[in-house]
């Protein structure tokens, strides 16, 4: 502990930290603030008195729309129209309830869910009124015109006697908030109250009270159709477990396997800065296992649905088949004998249970006005989870036999329904055989097709991985055998061709590469051949030329000497003749030499070399010269190292101050910068002659080119090979008033 405490002292005194830190306080700042402000606003979103709100208005467009669509449906039903074809109207809109009386006769309800078994169309409540009915909170309001009454109801939140992991009492939709709020008639301080349209008080929204579960006990939690719904927490059966533990364990195993390698992709893309930046090899592995990762995610989803709607499709059609049983049971038993049985409700209940157990299926039986009749699940009804009027859709619809979904709170089942047929084949009421589509079964067949068809898949992924790897590897291998093969071309190497004895397409592609290699090979050696041969006929050219300069006077000044054989001037003019001729023929010497240098100049051996030195002593050579031309040296006469070579540097010092002469400069300055940089050394010749015209200097450093009538046109070309051979490099500045060349080498 004290060694972190001390390097994290250490940490916070360096400066750039410090920075940092007083940069992005006040980003920081306004982050905390930012956030601070979030966490407020996300607690007073679930606060009772925000809720409270949110539920006022909506209440209040809730209520809007009910009371238009009851004004229209009751203009509809005094106009002459029949309650079915403005059922369409009724139904727009799920989440408001309604029933219509007809000379205080129940002929409509939009739905079953709700348990308002004591509604009458007697009641004198005028406005909209708060209720609270055997499973719901809700408003009401009844609507009156001619022989019609409606009554509407808003449900607001589900209010069951017990709740469990199926049962919640939420509020209904489009109402939302905290399921433990409590809904109450009083207003009272600490209550936030709602109100109508008319400003007047409905209910108070509280979270002072929390609901206390009660314990599901008796026939109920018995039964058929409902024990999922009501013995939810039962101990499952051991069959049940285990696939569903192998293929919990296949299913993350899996998973976290892609999530590697989806995190390894990201961080590829990432690293290489787009897909596309990636090695060939890993963008192959990459998409063979993406699209193997989407056909994965096909097939599991693909096979779950399939068994889902196999195992839903199955139960169907189980259930059509035990509603035709039950039909005909009932049938027989109080009708195939004679005379009938009496058709009273306990007899029917108890009727009803013995075909519960028989059939395994819980059965309801409605009259034909809708109304319960008997019941094998008598408690369902008396514990106020579903109301006692048959569901209107099967109701008021014209199939003999049908499948309808039904709800209890936000649970959804299945209940068959079919006509309970009398004597002479009349239907005397309602046979409804409810079903809720086993969750335990289900899962169980998805988890035993699961736990078969993850072990082959995990397989196959890690046979993919491993297949796309090597096969990305044997593509990408004479592509990289390329790539090498480029990178390390060299004319003249035996080794440029690349092996590759398959004839697919990179076998084309390794072909035309060693054809081009051929081709550059042969054109390289042409194009050397003609260079060099173009190098020696110029070279030749400019041979011939200088040598025809100075041959020209010679035959003359013989000539001349041959017709003045005899006379009295002949010793004086072959004296002067003579000291011309040698001086020719020491030019013709030194042409020779030239050449002969340039053509057989020995290589640079570059290492440390006192460049001062040698300059100092090349400086001193050249102040005797006949020209009585001055040279400064501005640097130091010795200890300056810099790589070059020995031997010839004295050469490229000799042939720029030979140069700076001949251009008939009056002062020389020679300056060495030792400081330059610290990496080169600089040497710099001034002079101030005449100066290189600008259409010369891009020739400068050719070989041959020269602009006096006695040179060679060689000694800076062999300067430049000799510095750019020691790793320097040499330049110039050219003016009317004078000339200077730079000329840097390394420091060692």
């Amino acid at each position: 502990m004290i060694f972190f405490s001390k390097l994290f002292a250490k940490v916070q005194k360096k400066s750039y930290l410090c920075k940092w830190k007083r940069k992005n306080m006040r980003k920081r700042s306004i982050f905390f603030i930012f956030w601070a402000f979030i966490l407020v606003g996300l607690t007073a979103c679930h606060s009772p008195q925000h809720d409270a709100r949110v539920m006022q208005r909506l209440l209040s467009s809730q209520i809007q729309t009910a009371q238009s669509q009851a004004d229209s449906v009751l203009a509809l039903l005094n106009a002459g129209t029949s309650i079915d074809e403005v059922r369409t109207l009724l139904e727009q809109e799920p989440q408001i309830l309604c029933y219509v009386f007809d000379h205080h006769k129940l002929v409509y309800w939009s739905s079953n869910w709700l348990a308002a078994d004591d509604i009458h169309a007697s009641d004198t409540i005028s406005g909209w009124w708060y209720q609270l009915y055997n499973n719901a909170h809700a408003v009401s309001h009844w609507t009156r015109a001619g022989d019609y009454e409606i009554l509407t109801v808003i449900p607001l939140k589900y209010s069951y006697p017990f709740e469990n992991r199926q049962l919640h009492n939420t509020f209904v939709p489009p109402f939302s908030g905290d399921e433990h709020y409590q809904i109450t008639e009083l207003n009272i301080s600490g209550f936030y109250p709602v109100y109508g349209p008319d400003s007047l008080f409905l209910f108070s929204l509280s979270s002072n009270q929390p609901f206390e579960n009660q314990e599901v006990v008796g026939p109920l939690a018995d039964s058929f159709s409902y024990r999922q719904l009501m013995d939810p927490n039962a101990e499952r059966p051991a069959w049940y477990n285990r696939p569903r533990i192998l293929v919990r364990f296949y299913w993350g195993f899996l998973m976290s396997l892609l999530g590697l390698l989806v995190l390894l992709g990201i961080w590829g893309v990432i690293r290489h800065r787009g897909f596309r930046n990636m090695k060939l090899r890993t963008r192959i592995v990459y998409v063979v296992v993406a699209m193997l990762m989407a056909a994965f995610v096909y097939v599991f989803v693909t096979s779950t649905r399939y068994v889902r709607s196999h195992y839903q499709q199955r139960q169907q059609n189980e259930l059509k088949q035990k509603t035709l049983l039950i039909q005909s049971h009932l049938h027989d038993l109080y009708f195939a004998t004679t005379p009938s049985r009496p058709m009273d409700g306990s007899s029917l209940s108890a009727d009803l249970l013995k075909m519960s157990y028989i059939y395994a299926s819980d059965i309801h039986l409605y009259d034909l006005r809708g109304n319960l009749l008997a019941t094998s699940a008598p408690e369902l009804f008396q514990k106020g989870l579903v109301s006692t009027l048959m569901s209107p859709e099967p109701f008021f619809s014209s199939d003999s036999l049908g499948l309808y979904y039904e709800q209890i709170g936000e649970m959804r089942y299945l209940a068959g329904y079919i006509p309970f047929i009398g004597p002479e084949a009349t239907p005397v009421g309602y046979i409804s055989v409810p079903l809720f589509i086993s969750e335990i079964e289900m899962h169980r067949e998805i988890n035993a097709f699961l736990s078969r068809l993850l072990p082959p898949c995990i397989l196959l992924l890690f046979l993919t991985l491993a297949v796309s790897f090597f096969l990305a590897r044997g593509l990408t291998r004479p592509l990289n055998q390329l790539s090498q093969k480029m990178s390390h071309f060299r004319l003249g190497n035996n080794s440029n061709h690349i092996d590759y004895p398959y004839q697919d397409e990179l076998g084309e592609l390794v072909r035309n590469y060693n054809e081009m290699v051929d081709q550059v090979e042969r054109a390289s050696a042409q194009l050397a051949k003609s260079e060099r041969e173009g190098a020696w006929r110029t070279m030749a050219r400019q041979i011939a030329h200088e040598i025809n300069n100075l041959l020209t006077p010679i035959k003359l000044n013989i000539q001349q000497l041959q017709r003045m054989r005899g006379t009295e001037r002949f010793d004086a003019y072959f004296d002067r003749t003579a000291a011309s001729l040698v001086t020719a023929i020491d030019n013709l010497s030194h042409m020779a030499s030239s050449f002969s240098t340039f053509a057989k100049m020995p290589e640079v051996v570059v290492e440390p070399t006192d460049i001062a030195q040698r300059l100092s002593a090349v400086i001193t050579l050249f102040r005797s010269n006949t020209e009585q031309v001055p040279i400064r040296y501005v640097g130091a006469d010795a200890g300056v190292m810099a790589m070059a070579d020995p031997e010839q540097v004295a050469q490229v010092f000799t042939n720029i101050l030979r140069n700076a002469i001949q251009a008939g400069a009056s002062d020389i300055i020679v300056i060495l910068n030792q400081n330059y940089s610290p990496t080169h050394v600089e040497v710099s010749v001034s002079d101030d002659g005449c100066g290189i015209s600008p259409e010369d200097q891009a020739k400068i450093f050719a070989p041959n080119f020269t602009t006096k009538s006695t040179g060679t046109g060689l000694g800076l070309a062999i300067s430049k090979n000799i510095v750019e051979a020691s790793g320097g490099s040499i330049r110039f500045e050219s003016s009317p008033k004078g000339t200077i060349f730079y000329i840097y080498f390394k420091k060692p």
